[in-house]
């Protein structure tokens, strides 16, 4: 019986810079994104999705969007990774399995959405239920924002208030102050309070995307690859991991691409910029995000520059060139 060959070891890594990529200014693009995550730590960027599905009777699809704050990890071999960097840029930080679970992170599930072909087909299914997951969000959402209502007067005990509900077309629902507590106490009795519920929700609607339009978008090919990504913030012993950025932050990550940090972003209550709406995972159990990893991976002209970023803060991270895991 023959031994089966090894396989080669698999790792995690983050790749930058996507933006400017394979140009001039990579080198320097990619040393100041090092120096930033070993100075602050990691940075979620949000974005906004979109889903949607067709509605059986033929009218218009129903559309639902999420907004997700992410950073993501690839699992590669480290030979594949020089493939990689063409779509994704240059740089990597290499972290393990178990550290990236230390970290919070969970594997993407990428969903397929219906095509103009198929809309009728079960094509559509995976969106189908990402959008009922957003509808289960804004319930719990809806039932934590009435819940706020009246823990915040609880010396009214009688009478009605008005709710708001809706999308483009809002409804005013009169709701009974005695009889609505006692519906959202026993709604809720026994089970996870609905703030929690849809903070959970949200981060479970963070780890799906969608898996479509290779023709316009051929980067979204690595789908097929395996993808973990933190996407949300989390609590150790009541303490939140991730925070947002300081001012002097904001200031570096427009300096490292004002084009895509300094745009607009569109938030609930209007637009705010993309910056400012962004989360940084500093690191936690005591070690800086750059610790946690198993190695900084450069391209052999930045090696130099890349060595001396590290050093500063993780001299144990052993800093490699990309060109020489080939």
């Amino acid at each position: 019986m023959s031994k089966e060959p090894d396989r080669p070891e698999r790792f995690f890594y983050h790749s930058f810079p996507r933006r400017g990529r394979s140009t001039d200014s990579e080198i320097e693009k990619g040393c100041k994104i090092l120096s930033l995550v070993c100075d602050a730590g990691l940075v979620l960027a949000p974005e906004v999705v979109k889903w949607h599905y067709p509605r059986a009777d033929g009218s218009p699809p129903r559309e639902q969007q999420t907004i997700q704050r992410r950073i993501c990890f690839t699992e590669l071999a480290p030979g594949e990774l020089i493939e990689h960097a063409k779509e994704f840029g240059h740089f990597a930080i290499e972290f393990d399995v178990q550290t990236l679970k230390r970290m919070g992170a969970m594997p993407v599930f990428y969903i397929p959405q219906a095509t103009e072909t198929d809309e009728h087909s079960v094509a559509s299914l995976g969106s189908t239920l990402v959008i009922q997951a957003i509808d289960a969000m804004i319930l719990a959402m809806r039932l934590a924002g009435v819940k706020k209502n009246l823990d915040e007067a609880p010396h009214v005990i009688e009478g009605r208030f008005d709710c708001n509900f809706g999308f483009e077309k809002l409804k005013t629902f009169s709701l009974d102050v005695p009889e609505t507590r006692k519906t959202l106490e026993a709604f809720c009795y026994a089970l996870t309070p609905p703030d929690m519920l849809e903070h959970a929700l949200t981060g479970l609607l963070s780890c799906f995307y969608p898996a479509d339009n290779l023709r316009d978008n051929k980067a979204l090919a690595y789908y097929r690859q395996r993808e973990w990504r933190i996407a949300w913030n989390f609590a150790i012993k009541g303490d939140e991991v991730l925070h947002r950025p300081s001012e002097e932050l904001i200031g570096r990550l427009l300096d490292i691409d004002a084009d895509f940090f300094g745009r607009d972003f569109p938030i609930p209550s209007g637009t705010s910029r993309l910056a400012n709406e962004a989360l940084v995972f500093p690191g936690m159990m005591g070690k800086r995000t750059i610790e946690m990893a198993n190695r900084v991976v450069a391209p052999r002209e930045a090696l130099t520059s890349a060595k001396a970023i590290v050093a500063r803060d993780a001299p144990d991270v052993p800093v490699v060139c990309i060109e020489d895991l080939k």
